[in-house]
C-alpha cells in the first residue's frame, strides 16, 4: 500500500511511534504463537518459521493507507496452514471496496490471488543457522483498477538463512535472495515509479527485533533484471517497519491476534526515488477454535 510523497507526515509517525510505545509498556518474552510472520507491504520477508503441524490461520489485513490514497480499499483474506512441523501452505485472495472517500468509481470485485509454500530445513546449517526455502505466485484477476496491479503474473522462487543473535536476545538477522520471474496476463495494469518491467533477482537481508508486543524490522537489498530479465534495470532499496500486537483491551477482548503495522520504503533506481508508506491493521483467527477443537 502507498502513499505520494507529498505526506510527509505518515513517515514521521512511522519513525516516532515505535519509540512512543516502547516507553510506554514494558515488553516481555514473546511467545510461540506471537512470533513475526510476514505482512506484505509492512515486511516482505518469509522467515524460516513454519506454522505448527496442524494449525489453520485465517488472515484478514486491509490496507488502511487506502482510505486516503486510493478510491477503493483492499482487504486481502488469507489462511495459513502447518501442514506438519516444517511445511507451510498459504492462499490469499485481494477483494477491493469503493469506500467513497475519494472521487473515483472503480466498483467491488477481486483483484489479485496469491498462493505460497515454504519448507523450512530440519537439520541443514543447525543449529548455528535456520533455512527456508519457498515458492509463492502472485496473480492478477477480473478487471481491477489499473493501479492496483501491473497486469503481469509473479512467480518468485527464494531462499531465507537467518540467526538469532544470541548476545542481544529477541534479535535475528538474515540473508534472503529471490527471484520475480514475471509472466503477462490478460489483466490489464500500470508499472509504478521504479517498478521493475521484467523479470529480476534480488539480493536481500536485514533484521528483526521482537520485543512483544512489539517487532522492529528492518529491510535492505540491491534488485536487478540484467541477468534474468529482459533489459538492464538496477534498484535499491531500504524498508524500516513497525508491528504492534494489540491488546485484548483494544480488541473487544478478541480471543484472534490482532497487530497494527507500519512501514515505508525507499526505492532508488532509474526514475529517481519513490517513497511508499502505510499501515495495515492484520487479525489472525485459529479456524480449529471455531469449531471447538
Amino acid at each position: 500500500m502507498n502513499a505520494p510523497l507529498r505526506r510527509p507526515r505518515l513517515t514521521a509517525l512511522l519513525l516516532l511511534l515505535p519509540v512512543l510505545l516502547a516507553a510506554e509498556e514494558a515488553a516481555v518474552p514473546p511467545a510461540a504463537d506471537t512470533e513475526l510472520h510476514k505482512i506484505q507491504g509492512i515486511f516482505d520477508t518469509d522467515l524460516p518459521k513454519t506454522e505448527r503441524k496442524g494449525s489453520v490461520k485465517f488472515i484478514v489485513h486491509p490496507h488502511l493507507g487506502d482510505l486516503t490514497s486510493r478510491s477503493y480499499l483492499r482487504v486481502p483474506i488469507g489462511v495459513r496452514w502447518g501442514a506438519n512441523d516444517h511445511v507451510e501452505l498459504t492462499a490469499t485472495v485481494e477483494p477491493y471496496f469503493q469506500h467513497g472517500l475519494r472521487s473515483g468509481s472503480p466498483g467491488n470485485g477481486i483483484g489479485e490471488v496469491q498462493f505460497g509454500a515454504k519448507y523450512a530445513f530440519r537439520e541443514w546449517l543447525k543449529p548455528d543457522y535456520d533455512a527456508s526455502v519457498g515458492f509463492n505466485a502472485r496473480l492478477p484477476v477480473g478487471s481491477p483498477p489499473l493501479d492496483l496491479t501491473d497486469g503481469y503474473n509473479h512467480y518468485t522462487p527464494y531462499l531465507t538463512i537467518a540467526k538469532a543473535v544470541a548476545s542481544h536476545p529477541g534479535l535475528t538477522v538474515f540473508v534472503s535472495p529471490s527471484l520475480d520471474l514475471m509472466d503477462k496476463s490478460s489483466v490489464a495494469g500500470t508499472f509504478r515509479k521504479n517498478d521493475p518491467q521484467s523479470s529480476s533477482l534480488t539480493l536481500g537481508g536485514g533484521l528483526v527485533y521482537d520485543r512483544y508486543p512489539y517487532h522492529y524490522t528492518l529491510e535492505a537489498g540491491y534488485q536487478t533484471t540484467s541477468l534474468v530479465g529482459r533489459d538492464n534495470q538496477q534498484f535499491f532499496f531500504i524498508r524500516p517497519g513497525f508491528a504492534w500486537d494489540l491488546p485484548r483491551r483494544l480488541t473487544f477482548d478478541s480471543h484472534g491476534r490482532w497487530l497494527v503495522g507500519l512501514g515505508a520504503k525507499f526505492t532508488f533506481g532509474p526514475d529517481g526515488t519513490r517513497i511508499d508508506s502505510g499501515g495495515k491493521i492484520r487479525g489472525e483467527f485459529s479456524i480449529r477454535r471455531w469449531f471447538g477443537r
